[in-house]
């Protein structure tokens, strides 16, 4: 059985329901961590996949084949507690062009405070609010100067997208073992009262310079190429554009929820940013995917 890219052997599927049965009085993310101390499954930077763990259990959990104990806290485990935090909006706006002022800088969120003002800035002020980013995550405040501006947030990129898997020009086994090369642009928020013209594009385009190093100094590999959605209905797509990200086609209207894909309408624009000059050569490469094979038959 593939669960998030990973192949479970049967003899795996039933050492991770022995632990489950015979461990019920602990929580699901402690079996999670369990688990992948057991079967010494881990990052590229030796951090456990607990996350991830946690995705195989609820789809182990969905398919009837094992019973996970009930969650502590009813609801959906995507949605975050947004805590309140000492942040009030400034009484001005800030105008002009980008090149009045300094290059944009980005902060990666670190600390449990960072990561709390994070969560409801892009909970108040992007149309899509704050949701957890399950597997490999990089979050960032962008400052301008010393003006704090806005959000950007990077995450693991998804599993199914047909625009995208034909314009790279892989093979199933070839995604199948290259997609953790693949980031996903989650969120990118300029704060509304930030009015600065041309500087939308400026922060994608060194924002995906400043992923693509720190992406390999937190997880060991650099990523290859870059992806997002752009709803349509609300943007026009212009700053990505500008900033040389390439639009690929439309999405189908579809999405998901778990391990099921649902028709929602909402087609959406897909663009993509290479982080290699040879980036569809790189997802594509065999030698690329036997390596990775090796390195998860190894966690």
């Amino acid at each position: 059985m593939t669960i998030r890219g990973r192949y479970f052997t049967h003899e795996e599927i039933e050492f991770i329901t022995q632990i489950v049965s015979n461990t019920s009085s602990l929580s699901r993310r402690k079996l999670s961590i369990t688990i992948c101390e057991k079967l010494d499954w881990r990052q590229p930077n030796g951090r456990l996949k607990d996350r991830a763990c946690r995705d195989v259990l609820l789809k182990l959990n969905a398919e009837g084949i094992l019973k996970l104990p009930e969650p502590l806290e009813r609801g959906d485990n995507r949605k975050l507690r947004i805590r309140s935090v000492n942040f009030i909006e400034p009484s001005y706006e800030l105008t002009g062009k980008a090149g009045h002022y300094g290059k944009p800088l980005f902060q990666e969120v670190k600390t449990r405070k960072q990561h709390r003002l994070w969560n409801y800035l892009v909970e108040r002020y992007h149309y899509l609010g704050c949701k957890v980013i399950v597997g490999h995550y990089l979050k960032y405040f962008i400052y301008l100067e010393d003006h704090l501006i806005g959000c950007l947030a990077f995450g693991d990129g998804i599993l199914h997208l047909n625009v995208r898997d034909r314009w790279i020009g892989w093979d199933k086994e070839q995604r199948k073992a290259n997609l953790y090369l693949v980031i996903n642009n989650r969120r990118f928020l300029l704060l509304p009262w930030v009015k600065v013209k041309y500087l939308a594009s400026k922060v994608l385009s060194l924002g995906a310079k400043a992923v693509s190093a720190d992406w390999k100094k937190r997880y060991g590999y650099a990523p290859a190429l870059i992806e997002t959605f752009i709803d349509k209905e609300r943007f026009s797509g212009s700053s990505y554009k500008a900033a040389n990200w390439i639009c690929l086609g439309e999405t189908i209207g579809k999405g998901r929820k778990t391990n099921r894909y649902f028709y929602h309408g909402r087609v959406k624009q897909v663009y993509v940013y290479p982080l290699a000059r040879n980036a569809r050569k790189i997802l594509c490469s065999q030698p690329l995917a036997s390596l990775h094979t090796e390195v998860e038959r190894e966690c």
